[in-house]
């Protein structure tokens, strides 16, 4: 299956993991697309002052790939610059919220796996 990303049509989404601001979700693949145990694969756009809530992950893990931009994002604890080519990994029971202090878009691509067995 061929799909392009850029044709995918746009939620606009206030307060993203009860975050600040809009963001917008574009669905690209969801977990009725595959046989492993990827939950989804969508594309982020976290507009400037915008957010993504501080929240922690059950079983599973997700990976942001930042493909344009650079914000703060908290990892853990622990606050750390992101910017265009970082891939963060999110494990297991682990909690992140990223927050857009600039002045340009971030675009992320989101990548969720579930560690249960897909039935």
């Amino acid at each position: 299956m061929i799909k392009n990303f850029l044709d995918a049509a746009a939620r606009r989404h206030m307060s993203s993991h009860e975050g600040e601001g809009l963001v917008e979700l574009y669905e690209l693949w969801g977990r009725a697309d595959f046989k492993s145990n990827v939950d989804f694969m969508d594309r982020v756009v976290v507009p400037p002052k915008s957010t993504v809530g501080y929240h922690r992950h059950g079983n599973n893990e997700e990976m942001y790939i930042v493909l344009e931009g650079q914000g703060t994002m908290t990892i853990g604890t622990e606050p750390t610059t992101v910017k265009k080519g970082d891939m963060i990994l999110n494990p297991p029971g682990g909690a992140h919220g990223l927050v857009n202090d600039t002045d340009a878009d971030i675009d992320l691509l989101i990548i969720q796996l579930g560690l249960q067995e897909k039935t």
